[in-house]
């Protein structure tokens, strides 16, 4: 049933492109301005909700916002469907009560705070001070929750407090995880990297909400620098996390549509090791070293190296020596690095070992 939750759900859903490239994805939404355009990506759930269960998403819509503003949403909801992006220009220049009703959804739906979460620091401040600049051009007194959130420097003062933890030498209390909870799920890249270092620090094993939050980062997440940090979070507590459908989701991952998800799930998997050393894994690592995307062929290479003794097999190695030839200079590298750790591990092997000691080909992928 359609509610705030599933609203906000399907907002950030539809912000996905954002985060490639907000303003390639402003130009496919058809708005000139990104005020428009997150109100277009805000009201398309709503409306395609209008059509399937229009009770529900009226009285959703009621709950947050009652007005003129918002019956000129329901009426025109239809129109609104198939001109949504030229209806959204247009009036939120003439029309005083839309303005006021979209800011309120705005605000009560996270939308902004769901954008900025997609963008790295400098796409982050790009966004504050495009809204800014356009709220600018309304009266003083309109979209003042707006400009609030807008002007908020409130980044710096959460990141300082997660920074804050480092005295507390690993021994976090329960109050101290949500803090680190929240962090991973903030606005700003700085806060959420640094509460997955923080992380990285804790003495005892993550509640299993915090593991799935520091997952999604080290595999979703827009900031380079944030999805290392997270991912060697996981590396260093991988002990203490790791399970079966932890390794089944990440392997999952690996046949995942996203170039961008492919890379980041090899990259976490080498912070396992040996402890990702399952046929399957090693299978799917080694077909990805034929991946069309450069950046997933050089993550898997390094990554076979990392699992080390159970990757040392004729295929493995076959793989990687062919990757040698890569025209890409950095899955070059890789393949040479691990084809190297991996001869020197299979070297080790005492001659005599019994053929079944020995690392095994996968044979499925």
């Amino acid at each position: 049933m359609f509610d705030q939750e599933v609203w906000r759900t399907r907002v950030a859903e539809r912000l996905s492109g954002f985060a490639r490239n907000p303003r390639q994805d402003i130009q496919i939404a058809g708005t000139g301005t990104v005020l428009a355009y997150l109100a277009v990506r805000m009201l398309e759930p709503f409306l395609d909700a209008f059509q399937q269960e229009p009770v529900a998403a009226v009285m959703t819509l009621a709950e947050i916002t009652q007005g003129s503003g918002a019956d000129q949403i329901v009426r025109r909801a239809s129109q609104m469907r198939y001109q949504i992006s030229h209806l959204i220009e247009r009036e939120l220049r003439t029309k005083v009560d839309l303005r006021v009703a979209l800011e309120q959804l705005l605000v009560t739906l996270n939308v902004v705070h769901l954008a900025r979460q997609r963008l790295n620091s400098s796409r982050d401040e790009w966004l504050r001070l495009t809204l800014l600049h356009e709220i600018d051009s309304f009266d003083p007194s309109e979209f003042v929750q707006l400009r609030r959130l807008l002007h908020d420097p409130g980044w710096q003062s959460r990141y300082e407090t997660i920074r804050s933890l480092r005295q507390c030498n690993g021994s976090y209390s329960a109050a101290d995880l949500v803090l680190l909870h929240d962090g991973l799920n903030d606005s700003a890249a700085h806060v959420r990297s640094a509460a997955a270092r923080m992380l990285g620090q804790f003495a005892g094993t993550p509640p299993n909400p915090l593991v799935k939050a520091l997952t999604k980062v080290a595999l979703y997440d827009c900031d380079l620098e944030t999805r290392y940090a997270a991912a060697r979070t996981l590396g260093a507590l991988r002990d203490r996390i790791i399970s079966p459908q932890l390794i089944d989701y990440l392997g999952s991952c690996l046949r995942h549509e996203d170039s961008f998800v492919r890379s980041a799930a090899a990259l976490i998997l080498g912070q396992f090791g040996e402890l990702a050393g399952t046929p399957n894994l090693i299978a799917q690592l080694t077909a990805m070293i034929g991946d069309e995307d450069a950046y997933a062929r050089e993550a898997a290479a390094r990554t076979l190296g990392r699992i080390g003794a159970a990757a040392a097999t004729s295929t493995v190695l076959g793989a990687l020596t062919k990757a040698m030839e890569d025209a890409d200079a950095n899955v070059h590298e890789a393949a040479v690095d691990s084809l190297t750790r991996l001869r020197k591990i299979r070297a080790t092997l005492p001659l005599n070992l019994p053929a079944s000691k020995l690392p095994s080909d996968p044979v499925t992928v």
